[in-house]
């Protein structure tokens, strides 16, 4: 992760991976909210992971899950070719084998394989991404979106008509606080299962 970490602020030189770039701020920000899955993932009992990331950008949560999961499968996608370019040289230069990298937007990238869970971060509104996500993941498969706990009830209300429509529901959502020196935020996965 130091060295992602290290090439994501050489190459914020040149394009706009992030505005983040002090290195606790980062760790907490990035890296541990990226992480956040795990403990949730533990709770609900995963066994063999296939995970799609969409809208990866410089590589979160996929990067941080890769370093901590080599026994996972994950695929990343973004839209913008450099930030995909720049994290598939980065998983290659720090020996990242589980993780693929390929350029591409979620409403336009087809892939015959299927996922059992797929993360967003930062991407949209939660009912775009479930309906989005939902050609893509398996039976029993979940939608993981990374949002801020303080819930939006129109986003919600959106959400919940769009789970419908996909054969989805709304799984309790898992809340996580990260500490960055006396600031406490408060984050939370928002989780839709796909219930045929």
């Amino acid at each position: 992760m130091e060295a992602h970490f290290a090439a994501m602020i050489d190459a914020n030189r040149t394009m706009n991976l992030t505005r983040i770039t002090d290195p606790v701020e980062a760790a907490i920000k990035h890296y541990a909210d990226s992480l956040a899955l795990l403990p949730w993932a533990a709770t609900v009992g995963l066994g063999e992971v296939t995970l799609l990331d969409v809208g990866t950008g410089a590589g979160f949560p996929a990067v941080p899950l890769a370093v901590m999961r080599p026994d996972w499968s994950i695929t990343a996608i973004d839209g913008t070719q450099k930030k995909a370019d720049f994290v598939a040289r980065v998983a290659s230069e720090i020996g990242l084998s589980n993780l693929r990298v390929e350029h591409g937007h979620s409403d336009h990238w087809r892939s015959a394989q299927r996922f059992n869970v797929i993360t967003t971060r930062a991407v949209a509104p939660l009912g775009s991404c479930i309906r989005s996500a939902r050609p893509y993941l398996t039976a029993g498969g979940r939608l993981v979106a990374y949002k801020t706990a303080e819930a939006d009830s129109e986003e919600l209300a959106d959400a919940e008509q769009a789970a419908r429509r996909c054969r989805m529901k709304l799984e309790c959502p898992y809340d996580y606080e990260l500490e960055l020196a006396e600031e406490r935020l408060r984050r939370t996965l928002r989780i839709a299962a796909v219930v045929d």
